[in-house]
């Protein structure tokens, strides 16, 4: 296998790291997507202003005795919110989560960018230019930080946000123009009604337009069902997993992947097909070496 592969802490049925290590330990899952505020007990933190050199310390730890990675340390807070003073609160979410990347030796801080439409409820103002210069003068913010931290920040397109389509994600890169942002890709974000048939459009693009800054992959599925879009768990929806699969592995090989939405009485099945498709990928490759 050549994808590190992983799991988003907060899918797990018990909230406690002996068990989320239970877990990681039981499928050989060696890194994890980390959201503390989704994770952690709230009388123990609500917000980024309670992290601390000795709390990120002790996770730290556990994390290390555990032989767990963390590949993304999330941020679930709405970077463009329309409210300024709930915007600037979120920006120095992001900065306190660059900081607590180094003290968890994280890989990357990672976040969708969020809705015009506070608290981050779905609006087609989202797809404006508007928005999207939202998004480009709050990552420049937190890249900016990210520079002087040493640290790295990645971002998250999806159709329902002003990272709507792959175009989207290369107006952003290029006006950031930062060394320190990434992409963190999900094919399921970009599915619609319209384009599911696409799959094989959206990944080509997604590698010519900014592959190489594609930092790590959610392994996600949905379906739609009375003409509504539903995640679903891993290979069971209408996400071409052979193709996504190959194209994970020919893209970034080793690269960091972690199952979203897929809870632990699925991932027996979620790992049957994705091992299933990871051998078809290898084939192909030996095949035209």
């Amino acid at each position: 296998m050549s994808i590190n592969i992983g799991i988003r802490a907060h899918d797990v049925s018990e909230h406690t790291l002996n068990h989320l290590f239970s877990v990681t330990a039981n499928y050989g899952f060696n890194n994890v997507q980390f959201a503390p505020f989704k994770f952690l007990p709230k009388k123990l933190i609500t917000d980024s202003s309670q992290y601390s050199p000795g709390l990120l310390t002790m996770i730290d730890q556990k994390f290390k005795e555990a032989g767990v990675k963390i590949s993304v340390l999330s941020n679930y807070v709405n970077m463009i919110d329309y409210n300024s003073i709930v915007r600037d609160k979120n920006l120095q979410s992001y900065q306190n989560s660059l900081v607590a990347e180094k003290f968890l030796h994280a890989a990357v801080v990672g976040s969708e960018t969020g809705s015009v439409l506070s608290p981050n409820g779905y609006t087609p103002h989202n797809f404006t230019d508007s928005a999207l210069l939202r998004v480009i003068d709050s990552v420049k913010q937190i890249t900016s930080a990210a520079e002087k931290l040493g640290a790295l920040f990645a971002i998250e397109p999806g159709i329902n946000h002003p990272l709507y389509d792959n175009y989207a994600v290369r107006r952003v890169l290029d006006a950031v123009d930062s060394p320190n942002l990434f992409v963190i890709f999900d094919l399921a974000n970009l599915i619609s009604k319209d384009n599911y048939k696409d799959q094989g459009t959206i990944l080509s693009e997604a590698a010519r337009l900014y592959g190489p800054q594609i930092c790590t992959f959610h392994l996600k599925d949905v379906d739609f069902i009375n003409g509504q879009k539903v995640t679903v768990p891993f290979g069971s929806g209408i996400i071409d997993v052979d193709r996504y699969i190959s194209f994970i592995n020919q893209l970034k090989p080793f690269t960091f992947a972690t199952f979203e939405a897929t809870k632990e009485n699925q991932l027996d099945s979620a790992l049957a097909v994705f091992h299933q498709a990871e051998k078809k990928s290898k084939a192909i490759i030996k095949a035209l070496q």
